[in-house]
């Protein structure tokens, strides 16, 4: 059985409260840097971490005895709810599993939740659109 790996990495955007973005990278386990222009400092993360399966669905969570458990979260929401309400984040996922099939998506998160969604696999019904001709074949690239 093969593993997926995925490169991820955002745009740069600025957060309401720095410290609280970076403790909750921490709590993520994502990389993250900085740059500052115009005086604003902008944030950028990825979770590169070496054994990388994208973007988080799930986090570890202690209860008060100690034990603990992986809990299902909401990455994009958690994600808005620090933005800045000037800027969208961007998020950017590559990946795949011993190459039997590959991964492209990008969200899109606005401050106020909403979101967008991108992936590469839309492009075979993009071609059957563009293309409109029932007597050419368009195979899957995978396995």
């Amino acid at each position: 059985m093969a593993n997926y790996y995925a490169t991820t990495r955002s745009n740069y955007f600025r957060v309401k409260d720095s410290a609280a973005f970076e403790a909750w990278c921490a709590d993520n386990s994502l990389e993250h840097w900085t740059d500052t222009k115009d005086g604003d400092t902008y944030h950028a993360i990825s979770t590169d971490t070496g054994d990388s399966g994208g973007w988080p669905s799930q986090r570890y969570e202690e209860d008060d005895d100690g034990a603990g458990d992986y809990v299902d979260i909401n990455f994009d929401a958690e994600l808005a709810d620090f933005l800045d309400p000037r800027d969208v984040a961007v998020l950017l996922e590559v990946g795949n599993e011993k190459l039997r099939y590959l991964v492209g998506v990008a969200v899109a998160i606005h401050p106020d939740g909403r979101t967008h969604h991108l992936n590469i696999g839309s492009i075979y019904e993009e071609a059957r659109k563009a293309f409109k001709d029932d007597a050419i074949q368009i195979t899957d690239a995978m396995y």
